[in-house]
């Protein structure tokens, strides 16, 4: 009687592992990879607390050499078990993160996109620990992995928890904002566009609160760098990211209104729709900001000068910008450094000797209406150039969308066509079905038939 509840438990421990093992081995199967499922689904809802480590272990077993459904499935339930038990699993958070991490290296975007699901749900259900149990290890993969699959989902993840968080560790988040953004200038990171999505979501959870102004001074031109990046996705994350700036950074963010608006204007009319979107959304973002406060506008000013030769280099190697953009932006830079001392020549010229006749008053006149026009005409030039290149751009967005409208075209003619053949193709296989019973049939028949007569053959014979 003494022994039945010692021996109990151990059974009902090996039982359990035993059946999850089972049910992890027949996903890989896809006759039973269903059922397998709903049968995990299932005792991952029913577990009792004394059973979360060692089901949490089952799921740590599975490695690279499982099939990737087996990978997803076991990072989803890791998300079931978060919705299910909450609060309950605190004391497996750090294992249930290990788990996380350990499929970050996994080839299957799907399998990434499930831990960044799982990421959300741990944040958002288990709240009895602080935020940095789980954005700590994520900082971490992400400064220090090499594999490019691991940084993509240690950004995407991080990214996702600090989005879907309540209460961010905004001090922790603080300190990993400059070692975050100094990951932008290292050629060893590949995952860019993901790596400024991450600093966009830490920048949106600082939110203003105690934001250091040397940081954002070095990281914003960096972040601006990639709005003339070649790959879209980059643009498309690095326009995100300043409008996070813009929305969260209500204070420090008018230092930087000038040199931000000169570069998205110079970048709104990008060749990607979704890319021309954000530009123009993140534009008018910044566009609603206030004017620059006078102690900080030298912050501003080095600011957008040290970006304007950056500007002009991207745009020398982007084929997709006018020639005539590039050199009305290098006029404009020269004339800027060489307009005081053309303009006081012009409208202060040197003092000739005290005469007092009319044709000295004329020939001043004269030298001050000839300037005026000048610079009218100058002017009316450059709107007319700057009317013909926002003509030149229109047209070759339309042309853009055109082909983009014939390529679905096409596409959809191509999908008709191969459903017409798949259709014709299984009239041709029914039809040699129905041909081939018909000679199946007729061989019965056939056979039957000699057989008969064999068979009246002998009876006669033997008669």
């Amino acid at each position: 009687m003494r022994s039945s509840p010692s021996v109990s438990p151990p059974r009902t421990v090996t039982d359990l592992k035993q059946r999850v093992i089972a049910c992890l081995n027949r996903l890989s199967d896809r006759d039973t990879q269903s059922l397998a499922a709903a049968e995990l689904d299932s005792i991952a809802l029913n577990l009792s607390p004394e059973a979360f480590s060692l089901f949490i272990n089952c799921l740590q077993t599975t490695d690279s050499s499982a099939k990737s459904p087996v990978r997803k499935h076991c990072v989803s339930l890791i998300s079931l078990l978060s919705r299910s038990h909450g609060d309950s699993l605190a004391p497996h958070l750090p294992k249930m993160v290990s788990t996380i991490l350990r499929r970050l290296r996994d080839p299957d975007s799907s399998v990434r996109a499930a831990c960044a699901t799982a990421s959300v749900d741990m944040t958002t259900n288990i709240t009895e620990l602080p935020f940095s149990v789980l954005a700590g290890p994520m900082i971490e993969a992400l400064i220090h992995d090499c594999d490019a699959n691991a940084q993509i989902g240690a950004a995407v993840c991080l990214a996702a928890a600090i989005d879907a968080a309540d209460d961010p560790d905004v001090e922790q988040l603080q300190k990993a904002l400059p070692k975050i953004g100094k990951l932008l200038k290292s050629e060893g990171f590949k995952a860019k566009p993901e790596l400024l999505g991450a600093i966009g979501s830490v920048i949106g959870a600082i939110g203003g609160r105690n934001s250091d102004k040397a940081v954002l001074d070095w990281l914003l031109p960096n972040v601006l760098e990639f709005l003339s990046s070649d790959d879209w996705h980059a643009r498309k994350a690095a326009a995100e990211a300043v409008a996070r700036v813009a929305t969260a950074e209500e204070e420090l963010a008018p230092l930087y209104k000038k040199a931000c608006l000169a570069l998205l204007e110079s970048r709104r009319f990008d060749k990607v729709k979704l890319v021309r979107e954000t530009m123009n959304h993140t534009l008018s973002l910044w566009k609603q900001l206030g004017d620059d406060s006078p102690d900080s506008s030298s912050l501003s000013k080095s600011v957008s000068t040290g970006k304007g030769i950056n500007t002009l280099k991207s745009k020398e190697n982007n084929p997709n910008v006018p020639t005539s953009s590039k050199l009305n932006d290098v006029e404009a830079a020269e004339s800027k450094e060489k307009r005081p001392l053309g303009t006081r020549r012009v409208l202060f010229p040197a003092k000739p000797k005290v005469k007092e006749n009319r044709s000295n008053k004329s020939q001043v006149v004269a030298v001050v209406q000839s300037s005026d026009e000048e610079e009218e005409s100058s002017s009316s030039s450059q709107t007319k150039n700057a009317e013909e290149e926002l003509s030149l751009i229109r047209n070759q967005i339309t042309q853009i969308e055109k082909q983009q409208s014939s390529l679905v075209d096409l596409f959809q003619r191509f999908m008709e066509s191969s459903q017409n053949e798949m259709q014709s193709l299984g009239r041709r296989v029914r039809c040699l079905e129905t041909s081939f019973s018909v000679l199946s049939t007729d061989l019965l028949v056939s056979r039957t038939i000699t057989q008969n007569g064999t068979h009246k053959r002998n009876a006669h014979l033997q008669n």
